[in-house]
């Protein structure tokens, strides 16, 4: 009899789960009851990403890993079944008594790091996250961009690499003022290195986690003229800086990987701290992004990267498309789950990207679909020369605001 319950309550708690994300898709709703160990959401273009992040997140908070349990914290009673049977029924939330049932290893809030790339995505899922948790839950959990996650860390221990907690942070401007007086004091000449070209070497070094000395030592040893010249540049931007209390961008990801490798007590905090870690747009992250990310996942290896290995585009700035194509070599026993269902564009749209992208090597594959209907043709026009092209956008940009369409209705993608 008391296996009977059991069996019965553990049925009705999943079909409670269930409706608690009942606007998902099926592979949506698998992503969001995935819940331990490494997990890879390819999440093709209008597949609603976003949503499945903030629903993961109100579920792993709200109900763990008991969608799909057959565990109970105690014996489950005839109350118990026909409680939970009612609230289904009547479609309102189980009686209180009952969230215990209805747990299974949920996490709190503040266990939980979600990292995005802008601000706004990254204020987007808080605001989100708010109206689906309440505005104290919601708030607690460490949502953020890369750079705020690392600022909030460093504030906390940097004075363990040797700055004060009150550093100051430099923006692009900040950096270029700071290689132009290196260039001059060390008299190089700005036409033959630019500063924002050398700043461009910079980042890339720091990204390979090479710190001025070690850069320098590199690049001696390669005997190339030009490079050890950018390197003594490296050297003396790192130590003025330094001098300031100061770190620019690249140092504050840097600087934090840095001391997370470095000092266990530090790395071991962070790791217990956040259970379960989720990065978004993980096809543009780079070597940086990918050592914080995995770093800070260590303990308890519960990562979620999802990203779009067809829409990578920043390689230019030092992401790479590596990290989420050998996710899976990375992390042993890793699930991969596709968003293939579209929600913001016609078929036809559909059916020219995905010809388009099935040209891209070396991905993962997936192909794009929708229930929207077939919509507008694709109109394609071939330009004769630059001018031609850009009088033609105008063209139609002019003749949509015509018919009726705002300036914003209109994007140019080039």
């Amino acid at each position: 009899m008391a296996t009977d319950l059991a069996q019965q309550f553990c049925a009705l708690r999943d079909t409670y789960i269930e409706k608690q994300f009942g606007r998902l898709n099926d592979m949506q709703r698998e992503a969001v009851f995935t819940t331990n160990g490494p997990l890879l959401i390819l999440a093709g273009a209008g597949s609603g990403k976003t949503t499945v992040l903030v629903n993961r997140i109100a579920n792993l908070i709200r109900f763990g890993s008991a969608h799909g349990s057959r565990w109970t914290p105690r014996e489950v009673t005839e109350d118990d079944v026909k409680a939970l049977r009612t609230a289904i029924m009547t479609g309102t939330d189980a009686p209180s008594w009952l969230d215990g049932m209805l747990r299974k290893d949920a996490v709190r809030s503040w266990n939980v790091m979600a990292i995005t790339f802008t601000n706004k995505a990254a204020g987007e899922l808080k605001e989100r996250l708010r109206r689906m948790l309440g505005g104290e839950e919601g708030d607690e959990v460490f949502a953020s961009t890369f750079h705020s996650a690392c600022v909030r860390i460093l504030r906390r221990d940097i004075e363990r690499l040797g700055f004060a907690s009150s550093f100051t942070i430099y923006d692009t401007d900040d950096s270029l003022r700071v290689i132009k007086d290196c260039l001059k004091d060390l008299n190089l000449d700005e036409k033959q290195f630019p500063p924002r070209t050398v700043l461009g070497y910079l980042s890339r070094a720091k990204d390979a986690m090479k710190l001025g000395k070690d850069y320098l030592q590199e690049c001696e040893k390669a005997g190339d003229y030009r490079l050890v010249k950018i390197a003594k540049v490296y050297a003396e931007y790192e130590r003025r800086l330094r001098e300031a209390n100061a770190l620019d961008f690249d140092d504050i990801i840097l600087d934090t990987v840095r001391l997370l490798q470095n000092f266990d007590d530090v790395r071991e905090y962070y790791q217990k701290k956040f259970r379960y870690v989720l990065i978004d747009e993980y096809q543009d992250t780079n070597n940086l992004q990918y050592l914080l990310a995995s770093t800070l996942a260590g303990g308890y290896e519960n990562i979620c990267v999802v990203g779009d290995d067809d829409q990578s585009i920043y390689r230019f700035r030092g992401a790479t498309i590596e990290n989420i194509l050998s996710f899976e070599s990375q992390y042993k026993g890793a699930r991969v789950i596709r968003l293939e269902q579209n929600y913001r564009s016609t078929k036809n749209i559909l059916e020219a990207s995905n010809a388009v992208i099935r040209n891209n090597e070396g991905r993962k594959g997936k192909e794009l679909w929708t229930e929207h209907e077939a919509g507008d043709k694709v109109h394609c026009y071939t330009a004769m020369n630059e001018h031609d092209e850009a009088q033609f956008v105008a063209a139609q940009i002019l003749a949509g605001f015509s018919a009726g369409r705002g300036w914003r209705d209109h994007a140019v993608l080039y």
